[in-house]
C-alpha cells in the first residue's frame, strides 16, 4: 500500500511539473535560461536575445613618456663643473671624480690614451636627474690637425662609471649645445650629436 501511495504521489509531481512547463510555454514565459530556444535567455519570465558585449576598444600603441626630468646646466669654469675638477698632470690632463674608491681620471674611458689628451677642457656640462651627468669636452689630441676633439660623456654616479661616449662631428674649436626637457643637442661643424634621457648611446 505504502509502495502504491507512493507511486501515485510521484506520478502527480511528475505531471503538475510537465503542466507547469506546457503552462509557461504556451504564455511564452520561461523559468529558466533552458526553456528558451536557441541563444535567447529568460529574464524576468520572457525569453529575449542576449545583449550584445562591447567590443574592447583597441588603443593605438604610443611612444613611451618621456620623463618628468629635464637637462639642468652646470656652471663651468677653469677648475672643472660639478663634482668634476680639470688637473694638470705630466702628460695630458685628467678630469677627476671622486669616487668611493678614491679620485678616478674619467678620460681614461672617454679616449684612447688618456696621456695624449694634451688639454681637457670642460665646454658643457648637465645633470638630468640626481645621479647622471652629461659632459661635454674638447682635447688637444689632435693637435694641428685638429685643434679640439671634442667628446660626449654621460656618467652614472650611482655606478660611478661612463656609461656612454661619442665623438662629437668637426674640428672646430666653437662647441654649441642646446637642451631641451629630456633631449640634448651638441654641435660644432659637422653633424649634430643628440643625447636623450641623460645617456649617450
Amino acid at each position: 500500500m505504502k509502495r502504491l501511495l507512493t507511486l501515485a504521489l510521484l506520478t502527480l509531481a511528475i505531471a503538475g511539473c510537465d503542466k507547469a512547463e506546457q503552462t509557461a510555454a504556451v504564455s511564452g514565459q520561461c523559468a529558466k535560461d533552458t526553456d528558451c530556444k536557441g541563444e535567447r535567455i529568460c529574464e524576468s519570465g520572457q525569453c529575449i536575445n542576449p545583449q550584445p558585449q562591447p567590443a574592447l576598444l583597441a588603443k593605438p600603441a604610443s611612444a613611451p613618456l618621456a620623463p618628468s626630468i629635464a637637462y639642468e646646466p652646470l656652471p663651468v669654469g677653469d677648475e672643472g663643473a660639478g663634482p668634476f675638477t680639470v688637473q694638470g698632470m705630466e702628460l695630458g690632463t685628467a678630469l677627476n671624480y671622486q669616487s668611493r674608491a678614491g679620485v678616478m681620471n674619467v678620460m681614461e674611458a672617454v679616449v684612447a690614451d688618456a696621456e695624449s689628451t694634451g688639454y681637457v677642457a670642460i665646454e658643457k656640462a648637465y645633470t638630468f636627474g640626481p645621479n647622471r651627468y652629461v659632459l661635454v669636452v674638447s682635447t688637444g689630441e689632435g693637435g694641428n690637425a685638429c685643434p679640439a676633439s671634442t667628446y660626449v660623456f654621460s656618467f652614472d654616479t650611482a655606478s660611478e662609471h661612463v656609461d656612454g661616449k661619442a665623438e662629437v662631428d668637426g674640428c672646430s674649436e666653437m662647441v654649441e649645445s642646446m637642451a631641451e626637457g629630456n633631449k640634448l643637442t651638441i654641435k660644432k661643424d659637422g653633424a649634430a650629436t643628440v643625447v636623450y634621457n641623460g645617456q649617450v648611446k
